[in-house]
C-alpha cells in the first residue's frame, strides 16, 4: 500500500485528504447525535461514508480523477448544507473545503465549486444575517481561494517538471527505463482495448566501444544524441523513444502492424547509416523488432525486441530482424534464429566494419 501511495500521487493526494476528512467529521458526527441534532449527524456520516466509497474505487480501479471529482463535490456540497441546517459549522469548513478543490481537481471545477461554496453558504441568512458579515466571508474566502490557486498551481507545475526530469534521459532527452515502464503499459493497454497492433524497436550502435576508446567518451556522447536528434525527427508524435541503457534504445510504436513496421525499422537504419559519422567513419544500428501478443507480461514483449536485436548482431550487424513469436526474419530474406544460445557481448566482437 505505501509503495502504491510513492508510485501515485494523485492516489496519495486523495487518501491523505478523504482519511483526514473522515477523521475529522466522525467524532462531531457522535457528538451530533448525543446532543440530538440527528439531521447534522446523519449528514456528517453521509459525507463520511461518500469519501470512503470513492477512495475504495479509486484503489480497486486505479483511476483517480472521476472519484476526486466526486470528493470535491461531496464536500463542497456537504459544506454548504451543514451551513444551512447547522450554522455556523459549515462557514467554518469553507476554508479547508476550497484548499482540498485547488489540490485535488484541475483548476476549472475547483473554481467553480469554490465559487458554489461561497455562494451557497453567503446566502445562508442564520450564518451570515448581515451585508457586513456577508462581504467580510465573501472577501477572506475569496483571498483564500486565490492563495490556494496559486498554490496548487505552482506545485502541479514543478510536480510534472520533477516527473518530466525523473523520467527522462538527461543526455538525450529520450524515455529512461522508468518513463518507458509506464508508457508501455499505457500502450499496451490501449492495444489490447482497441485490438489495434503495437509495436517494438530495439536496437544497438554496433561498435560504439571503438568511438569512446579511440575518440573519448564525449565523442561517444555526441554520437549518441546525433542519433538520438535523427530518431525524434524521423518518428511520429505518438512514437515513444526510450534509451535503455549506454548506447542501446527501444522505439513503442502504437499502430504499426506489418509491413510497417519492417518499413519503419529499415528507414531508421538506412537514415542512420546515410546521417550520422564520426572522424570519417560511418555509424550502423542493428534493430530487433517485433509486435506485441495481447495479453502477455510487458518483461516477454521486451525480452522478444532484445532478442530480435541480438540475432540482428549476430547475422552480421548494421541490419533488420524481426521477430513474431515464431522466427526473425531478416533483412534480404536472411533468417536468424533469436532467443537461442549464448547473448554476445556487442563490444567483444570483432572490430571489423559490418
Amino acid at each position: 500500500m505505501l509503495q502504491r501511495m510513492r508510485n501515485d500521487f494523485p492516489l496519495a493526494l486523495m487518501t491523505f485528504f478523504g482519511v483526514i476528512t473522515m477523521l475529522g467529521i466522525l467524532p462531531f458526527a457522535f457528538y451530533r447525535f448525543a446532543t440530538g441534532q440527528e439531521l447534522i449527524g446523519l449528514l456528517d456520516l453521509a459525507i463520511v461514508a461518500s469519501i470512503f466509497a470513492g477512495l475504495a474505487y479509486a484503489w480497486v480501479s486505479g483511476r483517480t480523477e472521476g472519484p476526486a471529482l466526486v470528493m470535491a463535490v461531496i464536500y463542497t456540497s456537504g459544506c454548504v448544507l451543514i451551513a444551512h441546517v447547522g450554522g455556523l459549522a459549515g462557514l467554518l469548513w469553507v476554508y479547508p473545503t476550497i484548499l482540498a478543490n485547488f489540490l485535488l481537481v484541475r483548476r476549472g471545477p475547483a473554481v467553480f465549486l469554490s465559487v458554489a461554496a461561497i455562494g451557497g453558504i453567503s446566502a445562508s441568512d442564520p450564518v451570515l444575517a448581515d451585508v457586513a458579515s456577508k462581504s467580510m466571508f465573501v472577501a477572506t474566502a475569496l483571498v483564500t481561494s486565490l492563495f490556494a490557486y496559486v498554490f496548487a498551481s505552482r506545485s502541479d507545475q514543478q510536480r510534472r517538471q520533477l516527473e518530466a526530469i525523473a523520467a527522462h534521459d538527461p543526455l538525450t532527452g529520450a524515455y529512461n527505463r522508468r518513463g518507458m515502464e509506464s508508457e508501455l503499459d499505457i500502450a499496451m493497454a490501449a492495444s489490447q482495448r482497441q485490438q489495434a497492433p503495437l509495436g517494438l524497436l530495439v536496437f544497438d550502435l554496433d561498435h560504439f566501444k571503438r568511438v569512446n576508446d579511440n575518440h573519448g567518451h564525449e565523442a561517444g556522447d555526441a554520437v549518441l544524441v546525433q542519433v538520438a536528434d535523427l530518431v525524434n525527427a524521423c518518428t511520429r508524435k505518438g512514437d515513444r523513444f526510450v534509451r535503455l541503457g549506454g548506447e542501446e534504445f527501444g522505439l513503442l510504436i502504437p499502430a504499426a502492424g506489418d509491413p510497417s513496421l519492417r518499413l519503419v525499422a529499415e528507414k531508421l537504419r538506412a537514415a542512420v547509416e546515410r546521417e550520422v559519422h564520426w572522424a570519417g567513419e560511418r555509424v550502423t544500428i542493428s534493430i530487433g523488432a517485433t509486435w506485441y501478443v495481447a495479453g502477455e507480461e510487458a518483461a516477454d514483449f521486451m525480452a522478444r525486441a532484445d532478442d530480435a536485436m541480438y540475432a540482428a548482431k549476430r547475422a552480421g550487424r548494421n541490419r533488420v530482424v524481426v521477430l513474431d513469436g515464431l522466427c526473425a526474419v531478416g533483412d534480404a530474406g536472411d533468417r536468424a534464429g533469436a532467443g537461442t544460445g549464448q547473448r554476445p557481448d556487442p563490444d567483444s566482437s570483432p572490430a571489423t566494419p559490418p
